[in-house]
């Protein structure tokens, strides 16, 4: 079998397993444990953005604590003017971190957590209006 054959083969059975479909060959899915998604793991990993980003603002207040004074001690010097600017940047980037662990992650994973939910119950209330014959 060519590179190319071979390559054609693997992609198939790739974009197979992503779309959930078994190759035809009976190869495919990974052995081991299936990822399993719940409300409240992803409610769960979204308090774990929190906490990272609660440790990212007390690292922030420190090292903004620590720069500030860096200034004092250059007095005279022409570098002195950076830590400003530095600061000033860091500010910024910290805050756009800070976003995207607020909004970007914590929010996302609890909205995806809460859609989950009420997909799951509109399931639940389908189901129950299906009339399953007993034979």
């Amino acid at each position: 079998m060519s590179f190319e054959e071979e390559w054609a083969r693997l992609h198939e059975q790739a974009g197979l397993r992503l779309a959930g479909v078994a190759p035809i060959d009976g190869g495919g899915g990974a052995p081991g444990p299936k990822l399993k998604v719940t409300p409240s793991l992803l409610e769960n990993r979204a308090g774990e953005a929190d906490t990272v980003r609660d440790a990212l603002r007390r690292a922030d207040d420190a090292m903004l604590r620590e720069t500030g004074q860096i200034p004092g001690g250059l007095a005279g010097f022409t570098s002195a003017g950076a830590i400003p600017v530095f600061q000033e940047r860091w500010a910024e980037q910290m805050s756009h971190l800070d976003d995207l662990l607020d909004r970007g992650v914590a929010q996302s994973l609890r909205n995806a957590a809460g859609l989950m939910r009420t997909e799951d119950l509109a399931q639940a209330d389908n189901a129950k209006g299906i009339d399953v014959p007993k034979g």
